[in-house]
């Protein structure tokens, strides 16, 4: 880690180099400087109305907990954002945007994680973030006098105490039906965190059931708990930040392979909510409450 750390360090360097004359040529801090505070959102991305409603919610609620503080938002699929540009729209991946920043003379920046799990993803992002504190603590011109990282959703056990308690507010009241939330999932470790929070909302809602598009638990094992349970109907939930591509097609989508049609073919009447977990206004609040943590990790 920490070679990899070193390479990410200089590649950081270099790209603030050739940041600097896009910028309008501000040069690179290199004295103290009055402190300046900013944070930046991360997120995946989405191409779709949905799917950008709920993250620029998100952002909102940043701003309104952070009033005065200097928020910007970067992507980190290439895909979404070469997307969008060719509609005009532009993002930053969070390498560019952190770059920028520290070309603009901000000097302490807390950065939100919205994953749900510590995936590949967020390791990636946190590396981002080591190689600026790598670059400060080693005396390079090109590092933030302080920056830090929120956890993702799911981390400490509070949090899957938190998140189950939210789903149940937000989804069991109706005791008639299974409720099956869709994740992304991943080949990574982090992925236990589905079963994870399956366990931990069993106390609450036995009828919550979790699986994931690319991962475990499976579409499989979801089929297979809803016969487990005698269940009738069932009501679809994304489990992403965003109900995007996957949430409309791979669980809601006319196919005969979607999660509604496997779900019907079993005799199981479905319904489909495509809402993401960050027009939430209670799981913003979970996000804020772990951004304020990094910004109090970052000096402010």
């Amino acid at each position: 880690m920490r070679s990899l750390l070193r390479f990410a360090a200089l590649g950081l360097t270099l790209a603030l180099s050739l940041l600097s004359p896009l910028v309008g040529g501000i040069a690179l801090a290199s004295e103290a400087k009055t402190q300046r505070n900013a944070i930046l959102v991360v997120a995946f991305g989405s191409s779709m109305r949905e799917g950008q409603r709920a993250i620029n919610a998100v952002v909102s609620s940043v701003k309104g907990a952070f009033p005065g503080t200097e928020v910007r938002l970067a992507y980190t699929s290439r895909i979404i954002m070469r997307k969008l540009a060719k509609e005009g729209q532009h993002f930053d991946d969070p390498l560019v945007a952190l770059s920028k920043l520290h070309a603009e003379g901000f000097t302490h920046v807390a950065v939100l994680s919205t994953h749900v799990i510590p995936g590949e993803e967020y390791e990636d992002l946190s590396a981002i973030v080591g190689a600026f504190n790598y670059m400060r603590d080693h005396g390079s011109k090109s590092g933030f006098e302080a920056i830090a990282l929120s956890r993702p959703l799911l981390w400490s056990p509070e949090d899957f105490d938190k998140m189950a308690a939210i789903l149940n507010r937000a989804y069991g009241k109706d005791r008639t039906r299974a409720v099956v939330f869709m994740g992304h999932g991943s080949p990574h470790p982090a992925e236990g965190a589905y079963a994870r929070l399956q366990t931990v909302s069993l106390r609450t809602n036995p009828n919550f059931v979790f699986g994931t598009v690319e991962g475990t638990p499976s579409l499989d094992d979801v089929v297979s708990t809803l016969k487990h349970g005698k269940f009738k109907r069932a009501l679809l939930v994304p489990f992403m930040l965003v109900a995007g591509d996957h949430a409309h097609n791979d669980m809601a989508g006319p196919e005969d392979e979607s999660w509604k049609s496997v779900l019907s073919k079993e005799g199981i009447r479905v319904d489909v909510h495509l809402a993401g977990l960050g027009e939430n206004p209670e799981v913003r609040a979970l996000l804020v409450e772990h951004l304020r943590e990094a910004a109090k990790e970052a000096g402010f």
